[in-house]
């Protein structure tokens, strides 16, 4: 197939960037058109699932009031669109739009989620100084085509303003800005509570002073964001306790979605201890896919800061895969993972089959439940629509799985490299590869 005019001329480096820019300016083009007509139709029935939540969490906040009451009140095993669900510090941030009334409010917010997902593109290019061109277009044009991307601004959810802030963090860890690194974690943590695990994960990166700088502003914020909002402290004590049950709804793309969606299709599976044990795999799961990330992450320090970037990199990945709840909008944060296995390729070339498997995982996160037969009716009346929901409903996963596994490996092959570099008669690590950015 090489020898063929059409698929040749990719291996010209010229041909493939003029391709690239062509697919970039398309991208780009229905970006402008998606945001300018969201915003342009932003009406408070676009805003009922989310940001409604957000606003009323913002207005008790503004008014001193129990940010979580709604919740209280309507949050049951297998709701998923109730009330303010966050930490007190997004509603106090959100409270000085609230004069501004729903729409209003929202169109702020809306432009503050375009500039976290272009702050973020801009880093990450920064991160990453081993793309060339053609690495820096491809990586540009799968960021303007990923529907999580697209969905994150339907919705106008917070992980666009996450993944900024752990890519801010990781930009200035590899700099030796503790203190900022520190900030930025504290910030991403405050805003949702997954980014903590960046804590100890880099404490085991020998960067105690990131983790620890990042331990205490954490503290600082949450004590101060508690003693403005009342009655906050219940996000620790009422609402981790119940949004950590997870949902069997078939867009939760975790491991915690999958276990209970086999629960409700098979409860008597293991007699009267089903849910029992269903909580016990999802713990373990949560423990093992976590430990495992930070453990092997720590056992490949290296010089050169990609123990560093593939290490967050996993783990951020390995965070969706254990979420009580990861929807599709939540995948975008996959983009500083991508952006790191696409560099690692471009610097260590280590075969074809890791960049396939880079494009798999990419693409069965892109693909959305809806993309197969499942019954309409959302309800299962056999054993092989069973399973074909179980299976239909868990493609994200699998994708989320792939690229937990590669990026891993990439850790293996790091650890392998730096243990030969460091034998007897060999340059040392780091004098024979080039520092990151």
């Amino acid at each position: 197939m090489t020898t063929w005019w059409g698929i040749r001329r990719l291996y010209e480096p010229r041909f493939l960037e003029r391709i690239l820019l062509l697919l970039l300016l398309v991208a780009a083009a229905y970006y402008a058109v998606f945001a300018i007509v969201q915003w342009t139709t932003l009406t408070p029935e676009a805003l009922r699932f989310d940001f409604a939540n957000y606003f009323g969490g913002a207005q008790a906040a503004a008014h001193g009031s129990d940010v979580y009451a709604d919740f209280k009140r309507s949050w049951g095993t297998e709701a998923w669109v109730v009330a303010y669900i966050y930490p007190p510090f997004f509603a106090e941030l959100l409270a000085p739009l609230t004069p501004l009334g729903l729409v209003g409010a929202a169109r702020v917010w809306l432009l503050a989620v375009h500039a976290a997902f272009f702050g973020s593109l801009a880093l990450l290019l920064r991160l990453h100084p081993e793309l060339s061109r053609a690495g820096r277009l491809v990586l540009l044009v799968a960021a303007l085509g990923f529907m999580p991307v697209y969905l994150n601004l339907k919705f106008q959810q917070v992980a666009t303003v996450w993944l900024l802030l752990v890519t801010a963090a990781l930009w200035a860890a590899l700099r030796r800005r503790d203190g900022l690194a520190g900030g930025f974690i504290a910030l991403a943590a405050s805003l949702k509570v997954a980014p903590i695990f960046l804590i100890p994960l880099l404490a085991r990166l020998g960067r105690r002073r990131v983790a620890i700088v990042g331990g205490g502003l954490l503290l600082v914020v949450t004590v101060v964001t508690m003693l403005a909002s009342p009655g906050s402290w219940q996000f620790f004590t009422v609402v981790l306790p119940r949004i950590g049950l997870g949902t069997a709804n078939w867009d939760n793309g975790s491991i915690d979605g999958l276990v209970s969606r086999i629960v409700v299709l098979a409860p008597h599976l293991l007699g009267g201890a089903t849910q029992t044990a269903a909580k016990v795999v999802i713990a373990l799961a949560a423990v093992s896919v976590i430990g495992v990330t930070i453990w092997l992450a720590g056992r490949a320090a290296s010089h050169d800061g990609w123990t560093i970037r593939l290490g967050v990199a996993a783990l951020m990945t390995s965070l969706l895969i254990v979420s009580s709840v990861t929807w599709q909008h939540h995948l975008v944060t996959l983009l500083l993972p991508m952006a790191t296995a696409l560099a690692w390729i471009s610097a260590r070339r280590p075969g074809a089959r890791y960049g396939w498997a880079l494009m798999a995982a990419y693409g069965a996160c892109w693909i959305d439940r809806r993309a197969f037969p499942l019954p309409a009716d959302l309800q299962v009346h056999s054993a092989s629509q069973g399973a074909l929901v179980l299976a239909g409903t868990s493609v994200k996963l699998l994708g989320l799985l792939l690229l937990w596994g590669l990026l891993l490996e990439m850790l293996r092959r790091e650890r392998k490299l730096m243990g030969a570099l460091r034998r007897p008669g060999r340059p040392a690590a780091a004098d024979a590869v080039a520092p990151a950015a």
